[in-house]
């Protein structure tokens, strides 16, 4: 009997200390899912708004700020293309 009521009150116990931290961590991989997203979405609105040089503009091989490509000729000062 006393066996039983020891092994009921600590099943209770760990069960109850099972669910107080469930409760105390539900909401915090809910943010950390959300900064994840909203840190995505400013990524993907960077890229989107990411100024560039037009075509035409003058480049360099180590510092170019092309849209598409710096084209480098040898006689003639590069410059983006595209």
């Amino acid at each position: 009997m006393k066996l039983t009521c020891t092994v009921i009150i600590a099943v209770l116990f760990l069960t109850a200390c099972q669910l107080t931290t469930a409760v105390d961590s539900r909401g915090r991989q809910g943010y950390r899912a959300a900064r994840a997203r909203i840190k995505m979405q400013n990524d993907k609105i960077f890229k989107l708004t990411k100024r560039c040089d037009a075509p035409g503009a003058p480049c360099s091989k180590y510092d170019n700020e092309c849209c598409d490509a710096c084209m480098l000729s040898h006689p003639e000062p590069p410059v983006c293309v595209g």
